[in-house]
């Protein structure tokens, strides 16, 4: 007579522990980036992603950082598939009589684009300093209250947007550059450089303020 085999029932509990995992997991931008920098092969994420729950951000913003991390197109068409968008295509048509060649944004003076905007976001490319930290900084300051700019989280509705990155290779002077941008225009309304001696918060915080409460004036 045949014995039957039976299955622990602590390993059922695992398998069953394992699938239920498995169909919770959601998938995001980052996830996608680290299958990609692990090494696997592009059939492998593509197919992880395919079995998977989904939350992509496809903005502008996260295409390139995608494209930055080494995600292949063929993939990132997949993302697109799988949150029922497509990828905005370029539409060719007539030059218009208002704008008959050239960039058809309009083009503002920077006193222009900062006495408009009423809100700013912060953009950073560098670790430091955190974003609560320098909105922080920047709420405290008088000069900055008088500019009636309401901080926002994100950039793509905001009417400026400040954007933050570290200088390469200042590892002694730990320097750091910033840029204030219309976002319609994208007109450069004030930029400069400080150091994070100290605070590097409060220093931008100050830097910022100032030269804005300038092209005011």
């Amino acid at each position: 007579m045949r014995k039957k085999l039976l299955t622990p029932v602590p390993l059922i509990f695992l398998l069953l522990a394992s699938t239920v995992f498995a169909q919770s997991e959601v998938l995001t931008n980052s996830e996608v980036i680290q299958l990609t920098r692990a090494g696997l092969s592009k059939e492998l994420v593509i197919k992880k992603v395919k079995e998977s729950s989904t939350n992509f951000d496809l903005s502008s913003a996260a295409l390139i950082e995608l494209k930055k991390a080494g995600v292949s197109d063929e993939l990132i068409l997949v993302m697109f598939e799988l949150t029922g968008s497509e990828p905005v295509k370029e539409k060719i048509s007539e030059p218009s009589a208002q704008f008959p060649t050239g960039d058809s944004r309009i083009l503002m003076e920077p006193d222009e684009a900062l006495t408009a905007a009423k809100t700013v976001a912060i953009e950073k490319s560098s670790l430091h300093p955190s974003r609560q930290a320098l909105e922080k900084e920047l709420l405290k300051r008088k000069d900055w209250q008088d500019l009636n700019l309401n901080l926002v989280r994100y950039k793509d509705g905001a009417d400026l947007y400040i954007e933050i990155g570290y200088v390469s290779l200042s590892w002694l002077t730990h320097r750091y550059v910033w840029r204030v941008y219309d976002n319609k225009s994208g007109t450069v309304i004030a930029a400069g450089e400080t150091t994070s001696w100290g605070s590097l918060a409060k220093n931008l915080a100050r830097e910022i303020s100032k030269k804005l409460s300038a092209e005011m004036k």
